[in-house]
């Protein structure tokens, strides 16, 4: 064991508010820094340490400490100091331990790494006191690290194969794409006008034109929108409701501009992908905002 360092004496004297000499006075207790390594197999081990009434002990670890997470097991010791830090504790007992008393103090990690937390057991020692400790985490093995990267490799070919459907399907655009991604086959693309006249305005936004456009798959309606409100609108999810009840369905939404601004007109297309609609089917159209403040709704579209 190493004889504790000046600086770290000063320190003592500084928070104590007592002479360094008081630290180092005959009580017959030797001041000791340590070492202490932690590991995956004995996280939950208690790891002694030796402290005194009048004494400083300062525990310094090399990972973040989740500080609202220390606890004590307090059997009615008392501390004139007990201080958490991000990463190091600070305390100093004011009062004698019972014989045979071990009081815990378990410290979790901030990080999420192994070992998840130190435990250790606060004992009094006729001979020494621990005025320094660094708290070191032990390098995983390589066993831990194998087996973590083998999980990083899984997560990383689904995800391989997710972007190279996306490859797949932006590889070609226009109608090469759609045919490559079996969205366009021998019946082609049906467009129909629904609707020939406007509709009041909902929120300040008037929906003055719509075009349905129907393929393998998917539908698509193209929507000409004014904003007659005094605010930008910027649609980001839209909904498709079917009249006659039943689930609703998520569809995206596709706006040339960033926003559509007070007084302007621009065209929304909102798309929805899998079970064909079926004819005739009247629909119930939902736009709104990030915020959902403002909504833009068609009752009613049959197509």
């Amino acid at each position: 064991m190493l004889l504790v360092s000046r600086p770290l004496l000063l320190l003592s004297f500084l928070l104590l508010g007592t002479d360094v000499i008081a630290q180092e006075a005959p009580r017959g207790r030797e001041l000791t820094q340590r070492r202490v390594t932690l590991s995956r197999s004995v996280a939950d081990t208690p790891v002694e340490l030796h402290v005194a009434p009048g004494f400083l002990t300062a525990l310094e670890f090399d990972a973040p400490v989740d500080r609202d997470a220390v606890t004590s097991g307090n059997t009615g010791l008392q501390f004139a100091l007990f201080e958490v830090n991000s990463r190091s504790i600070v305390l100093r007992p004011t009062g004698e331990f019972t014989p045979g008393e071990r009081v815990l103090l378990t410290v979790p990690f901030a990080d999420g790494m192994s070992p998840a937390r130190a435990v250790f057991a606060l004992v009094w020692n006729a001979s020494q006191v621990d005025v320094q400790v660094q708290v070191l985490r032990l390098p995983r093995t390589a066993e831990a690290v194998q087996a973590e990267l083998d999980e990083v490799r899984a997560a990383c070919a689904g995800k391989d194969a997710e972007l190279e459907v996306l490859r797949t399907r932006n590889a070609a655009t226009g109608p090469s794409g759609m045919i490559l991604t079996g969205t366009m086959d021998v019946d082609g693309v049906q467009a129909k006008d629904l609707l020939d006249k406007s509709l009041n305005p909902t929120d300040g936004l008037k929906v003055e034109r719509v075009t349905a456009f129907r393929g393998t798959g998917w539908v698509a309606l193209s929507l000409a929108v004014t904003n007659e409100g005094t605010a930008p609108w910027t649609p980001t999810e839209a909904r498709l409701f079917s009249v006659g009840g039943g689930r609703s369905r998520a569809a995206t939404v596709a706006l040339r501009e960033p926003h559509i601004a007070p007084g302007e007109k621009a065209r929304v297309v909102v798309e929805t992908r899998g079970e064909d609609w079926p004819e005739d089917a009247a629909l119930r159209v939902e736009l709104r905002d990030s915020t959902g403040a403002r909504r833009l709704l068609i009752p009613s579209l049959v197509f």
